[in-house]
């Protein structure tokens, strides 16, 4: 390029930069590059995978769950869901969209048939925060057999008793009960015996299950005494008896009772 070029091309950058104006070409914006995640075989487990939501489906006894439904939820558009379920032994590893905006967030639900019955439980989640796509993350869940739902109620079933006076009177809050499961709750887990109060009519938050059922009347200030317990469906009071949960539409998972006071020996 000679002088004469040299000095126009200086002139005109000047003018250009006075006048405020720019070239419109903008950032040039190169696509990202994208790894594929590892093979889950060679990578630390307790590590999140990028572009994966993975972890483990458990009941309330810590032992893992075949066949659960589990689904990363994205937060940006609805109904965008990417499905899956859980393996032999618990886990589950869900391929996420590279090419969607907006993060997610993990949730699942437990069905199961028992007694005849459908039964959709709730899962606790180890970890609501929401992930980027890129990140990845690990989310554990635990089936959730009692305690309050979010939007009320119980997870568990609630106990029905029906007063029998025939060998007197007695007052519900002094009577206590004795649920011993009788085999694996609805969730395949062990269950514990539960001792409980009666309130009102009704024992509430009872994990859902087959119980070995007794009771004893605890008065203030009196003497305990045994009760004798009965089934709708039973004749005859006896020291125990076996209680099945089922659904009913007006009350919910429920199961009922009769009881009475044990005849004075």
């Amino acid at each position: 390029m000679n002088a004469a070029r040299i000095v126009s091309a200086l002139l005109l950058a000047t003018t250009l930069a006075a006048c405020g104006e720019t070239t419109a070409t903008g950032p040039v914006t190169e696509p990202p590059v994208v790894n594929p995640p590892s093979d889950p075989g060679t990578t630390d487990p307790s590590q999140p995978t990028p572009y994966t939501m993975k972890g483990v489906v458990r009941n309330a006894s810590g032992e893992p769950l075949a066949g659960v439904e589990v689904w990363a939820d994205n937060t940006l558009y609805d109904n965008m869901n990417v499905l899956g379920r859980t393996d032999a032994q618990g886990r589950y590893s869900l391929s996420l969209p590279r090419d969607q905006l907006g993060t997610w967030q993990a949730g699942g639900a437990f069905k199961t048939v028992y007694n005849g019955d459908a039964y959709e439980l709730g899962m606790e989640v180890d970890n609501t925060a929401s992930f980027a796509t890129d990140a990845g993350a690990i989310r554990n869940f635990t089936v959730k057999t009692s305690g309050e739902k979010p939007g009320g109620g119980y997870y568990g079933g609630t106990v029905w008793v029906y007063g029998n006076y025939k060998n007197g009177d007695f007052k519900n809050r002094y009577v206590e009960l004795t649920l011993t499961p009788d085999g694996p709750l609805l969730d395949g887990s062990t269950g514990e015996t539960l001792k409980r109060f009666v309130d009102g009519n009704t024992v509430a938050d009872v994990p859902i299950g087959r119980y070995t059922v007794t009771a004893r009347y605890l008065p203030e200030g009196g003497a305990p005494r045994n009760m004798l317990v009965m089934r709708q469906d039973e004749d005859t009071f006896a020291p125990s008896t076996t209680l099945m949960f089922r659904k009913e539409p007006k009350y919910g998972v429920m199961t009922d009772f009769n009881l009475q006071l044990a005849p004075q020996p």
